[in-house]
């Protein structure tokens, strides 16, 4: 689609449609085509003496295909070879991020899949054209975050008991929203901090939970990844992802609109710490 001027397009280092840098040089994107929603790499069987074909099993996306163009406009010949050189760096083998901001700032991330083609206008300008790839097809937005304590109760009524009977106790529960603002499930970071006895994070939305079956001594804390493979570390670094148990479907994550998470545990004091972005197709 073609993109309206006031619309940026990040990679490492640069920003087209964005003015131009120290240098005096313009970066400018003016079409992208595969932004939109992809399509399923899931196919139905066709129905045997029947109209159509059976549901997609399991239905996800299939990677995103980018093709992109634009424009460079510097001041001299060298400083325009130099951005030429610097473009073809940044649109990368590796993955890097893609950020496009058109109203709603969404970033994925990308790699070169084909050949950067540039071909010169004048000693100035320069046509280019890219080809990336995206692995993980989601679009992703505002990051958040969110921190839940288990229930627990104090004060309350005080002995010897004396009328008339004054409540004065609270109660803290281990209950709280979460929303994702995209159209798309959102993958959840967990991490659970000590001390804790097999702490649990219900999404009570959906019933799916996911429960670390060990203890955590105080400060000490396990990072899940509820992605597939789902990938479990304690102390973000030793794999204890057979630890790990997952109820409801499997590894899960945010439902498009608010879901309601529970944390719960054997015991302890700790707290879950849970973390994801809003996400789109």
């Amino acid at each position: 689609m073609p993109f309206p001027e006031e619309t940026e397009f990040r990679i490492p280092g640069i920003t087209l449609n964005g003015g131009r840098d120290g240098d005096g040089v313009l970066f400018t994107c003016d079409k992208i085509s595969g932004w939109g929603s992809p399509g399923s790499k899931s196919q139905g069987q066709p129905r045997e003496g029947e109209h159509g074909s059976s549901p997609a099993p399991n239905p996800k996306l299939e990677a995103r295909v980018l093709q992109v163009s634009g424009r460079i406009d510097a001041p001299t010949r060298v400083l325009r070879q130099q951005a030429e050189l610097h473009l073809q760096a940044a649109l990368g083998l590796e993955l890097f991020d893609l950020t496009v901001v058109d109203g709603i700032e969404l970033t994925t991330q990308a790699q070169r899949s084909g050949r950067v083609e540039i071909d010169d206008d004048t000693d100035t300008m320069s046509n280019w054209l890219a080809e990336l790839t995206c692995p993980d097809p989601r679009r992703y937005g505002e990051a958040k975050n969110l921190t839940l304590n288990l229930p627990s109760t104090s004060g309350g009524v005080r002995f010897p008991i004396r009328f008339p009977l004054q409540f004065t106790g609270t109660f803290t529960a281990g209950d709280a929203s979460a929303s994702n603002d995209g159209n798309e499930d959102a993958p959840v970071k967990v991490t659970f901090t000590g001390p804790l006895t097999a702490p649990r994070l219900t999404n009570q939305t959906t019933g799916q939970w996911v429960q670390y079956n060990d203890t955590l001594a105080s400060g000490e804390f396990v990072v899940i990844y509820l992605r597939t493979p789902l990938v479990a570390l304690l102390q973000d670094t030793a794999l204890r992802t057979g630890k790990v148990s997952t109820g409801g479907g499997g590894t899960w994550g945010l439902k498009p609109g608010t879901n309601q998470l529970g944390f719960r545990a054997g015991g302890g004091t700790g707290t879950a710490d849970i973390a994801w972005a809003d996400t789109y197709q």
